[in-house]
């Protein structure tokens, strides 16, 4: 009976549990019309920062979702779909 009463509260847990599934966001930054490289590129409330590649390229885990990356201290807001995203970013 105690055997079935936890794989009861286990399959319960699991059916409620909310999993975090990340999904990837890349793309290019441009600066001016070129691409920009070595930008600090962080995530509004989330402990999730990268830099930009030689090319201006970038990639991120993220949850599917509306998130905004932060930029030389500006705000671009990306909608990231759980199959992944590509986004440019301009500035």
């Amino acid at each position: 009976m105690r055997i079935f009463q936890i794989v009861l509260i286990s399959l319960v847990l699991l059916a409620i549990a909310d999993p975090v599934v990340a999904a990837e966001l890349f793309g290019t930054a441009y600066s001016g019309g070129v691409p920009a490289a070595n930008l600090s590129i962080t995530v509004e409330g989330r402990n999730t920062e990268t830099r930009t590649d030689g090319k201006g390229g970038y990639r991120l885990d993220l949850p599917p979702g509306n998130n905004v990356l932060i930029i030389r201290g500006q705000r671009f807001p990306v909608t990231v779909s759980p199959g992944g995203t590509k986004q440019d970013i301009r500035f």
